[in-house]
This record gives C-alpha cells, structure tokens and sequence, in this order.
C-alpha cells in the first residue's frame, strides 16, 4: 500500500510540473463506455469519480471515490493509476483497490470504428464497489472474501459520426488470478455535444486571459448501456435472470480554465442490478 501511495504521489507532481493545455479523451460524458480518442502525447489527466449507491434488496447502501492520474505516453498509447475508497453505510471509509491501465490504438489515422486495445490490472478489495464495468452473471457462485488480482481486457471501437456525435462498443473480458474464471461484458452507447463553444485565442495574452475563466466550452450528453453476459463456467446469456444490466444518462461540462465537472445517474434494468447510483466527476487536464 505504501507504494502505492508513493507511485501516486510521484505521478501527481509530474502532473503538476507539466500543466498547460487541456484535451478530453476516453470516456467524454460517460463513465464505463470507452471510445477512441486517447490523450495525446504529452498530455496529462487528474480526476475523482464519486458514486453514491441505493443498493436496494435489503442491502446497506454505499459511497465510493476513485482517484485518477492518466498520461498519454505517445498519441496512440494512453496509461493511467487509479486508487479507490470506498465507505458503505454503518462501516469505516477504507481503502478499496488499486488499478493500472493502458489503452492502446491500432491505428493513428481514422478507420473504420478505430479500435482500441485495453487493459487493466486490478488489486481489489473486499470493500471495492465502484463500477467501472459489469461483467459475468449473477448465478455463479462467488468464491471465498479476500483481495482479488484480475486481468480486464477490452476492445473498444468507436467513430466520429460528426464533429459532436460519437458512437462506441466495448466487448470487455476480465480473469480472476485465483480461479481462472473468465467474465464477459459489454457497453455501448454515444455521446452528443449540446454545446460548443467556437471561441479561439487570438494570441498569447488571449489564451492566458481564458485559461483563467469559467466560460462554458463544451456540453456533452452521455448515454451508456452495460452489463454482463456470461462466463466460462455456466456459458454466455442475456437472460434478466441471472445478469447485471444498467442504462446510464450522463452530462458533462468543460470550461475555458481547463477543469470539466460531470453528473449522471446509473439505473439498474434487471433485479440483480443495484436500483441506483448517482455518478460525478471533476477533473483537470493539461500538458
């Protein structure tokens, strides 16, 4: 754990020595669904995500926080540490999971639906409950409480419809260390910019005068579908029976001084899914 917290705090002053210019990638508005777009080389992200969960089946409701730092290493290869904390109801706020990710994109020039390789090791904790993906089906038993070390693989395809329409899919694969068990799941979705802004900096002092403002850039509308759809003990299924499936309606804004806040709601579509979590975010990103 201490050196965990070490590599964050490593990351986090890189971060800081390097502000400059922001550049959204990854999620946009959505908070499972991955695109294409990648930070570009050079470019850095700190972010927290929050959730706050109505469980539901006479279960304890929960918050939990994910702290993120992601760098874009070259333009087609993006990496990120995330630390989690999580807190249910009645119980202390501990430490949850560490996670480690990399996407990485085939292609720099734009193709057809532009994949994305992914993946991401995970050191979980019995206390971890923040959704990042949904995978695998509910009538599997669970094997023993303890630290989990997984292996989630992905391949995310998406495309630029227009300049504020984008659509995405990831196929999503993950292994338990432990067991062996493969998971399987999905998400797709789009998201739609409302607004945009079409201010640009005339010169230095410009661009310094707008850094300093919260003059709205960007709005975007995220919709996301996700949920599991099997392992490799009981097979592949759909059925509401015995899988998680949620929609997602999300908002994000982007401002001129390079932070970005965003809001949403998760709502579960089977009765295994939890009833509700409402999802937030703010972050910075630069150079």
């Amino acid at each position: 754990m201490r050196n965990v917290m070490a590599l964050s705090c490593v990351l986090v002053t890189a971060t800081v020595i390097n502000a400059a210019n922001p550049a959204r990638a990854g999620n946009d508005a959505n908070f499972v669904l991955y695109n294409q777009h990648l930070e570009e080389k050079g470019e850095t992200e700190i972010e927290v995500f929050s959730d706050f969960a109505q469980v539901g089946q006479g279960e304890k409701d929960y918050t939990t926080q994910l702290f993120e730092i992601e760098y874009g290493v070259t333009d087609l290869w993006t990496t990120a540490v995330y630390l989690e904390g999580a807190k249910t109801y009645g119980e202390n706020y501990d430490y949850a999971s560490f996670r480690f990710e990399n996407r990485v994109r085939l292609f720099k020039e734009e193709t057809f639906f532009n994949p994305v390789l992914y993946a991401e090791y995970e050191q979980k904790e019995p206390e971890s409950r923040f959704i990042t993906s949904v995978v695998g089906r509910t009538d599997t038993p669970e094997g023993p409480a303890g630290t989990e070390h997984e292996l989630e693989t992905k391949l995310i395809v998406g495309h630029d419809i227009t300049d504020r329409f984008n659509v995405a899919f990831n196929w999503i694969n993950e292994i338990k260390f432990d067991n062996g068990v493969w998971s399987f799941g999905y998400a797709a979705g789009f998201n739609y910019v409302l607004i945009k802004s079409g201010l640009e900096a005339e010169e230095d002092a410009r661009e310094k005068a707008e850094s300093e403002r919260w003059d709205l850039e960007k709005l975007t509308l995220g919709v996301e579908f996700y949920g599991g759809i099997g392992d490799s003990v009981r097979g592949l299924t759909f059925d509401s029976d015995k899988t998680q499936q949620y929609a997602g309606v999300n908002l994000e804004a982007e401002f001129e001084n390079h932070l970005h806040a965003g809001i949403g709601g998760a709502f579960g579509l089977t009765k295994d899914s939890q009833d509700a979590i409402l999802r937030q975010t703010a972050g910075y990103e630069f150079e």
